[in-house]
């Protein structure tokens, strides 16, 4: 964090006794949420997370069954059914949390694979956008490296203007 402070600090310096400084910033996170190709991938994103969900409550609702038939029969059950069922019962409360768990690692990887793209764009088109347009720096909201800027200095809403005409959202 303070790397960045000296590195903006140094640049400052420098250009201050050479040319005009231009600084802009971009909020990085709304604009990712406000592209037209960031609403589609999270509309995409919520579907499979609501189809995974829904095949995870099968499975739980599974497991409470067994779980019901267990504390209501248990006591008039012969031993070795009992211990089957109890068994059953074991090994798909252990397949659910697995699966669980691997729903989350897969969820959490397809999200940063579909971030991390239009992120990389992102960047690309705020790189061109400041050469183009002369900035000397163009800072990221949520680095905290901005505690203050004025509107005028927010490159948002341009970046994500040019960036929908650039990358426009996939149709399925």
């Amino acid at each position: 964090m303070k790397a960045v402070w000296w590195l903006v600090a140094g640049m400052l310096i420098a250009n201050v006794a050479v040319a005009e400084t231009k600084i802009g910033y971009i909020d990085l996170q709304r604009a990712l949420n406000e592209s037209d190709s960031g609403k589609k991938a999270k509309e995409d994103f919520k579907v499979q997370v609501d189809r995974l969900q829904d095949k995870l409550k099968k499975q739980k609702d599974e497991i409470d069954n067994l779980k019901d038939r267990l504390e209501k029969k248990s006591l008039v059950m012969k031993d070795e059914e009992r211990n089957n069922l109890e068994e059953e019962y074991r090994k798909k409360m252990r397949d659910f949390e697995r699966n669980y768990k691997d729903t989350q690692a897969d969820l959490q990887k397809k999200d940063n694979e579909m971030t991390g793209a239009i992120v990389r764009e992102l960047q690309e088109i705020i790189r061109e956008y400041g050469e183009r347009e002369g900035y000397t720096v163009i800072l990221e909201t949520s680095s905290n490296a901005v505690v203050y800027g004025a509107k005028s200095a927010d490159v948002t809403d341009e970046i994500i203007q040019r960036y929908n005409t650039a990358h426009p959202a996939k149709k399925k």
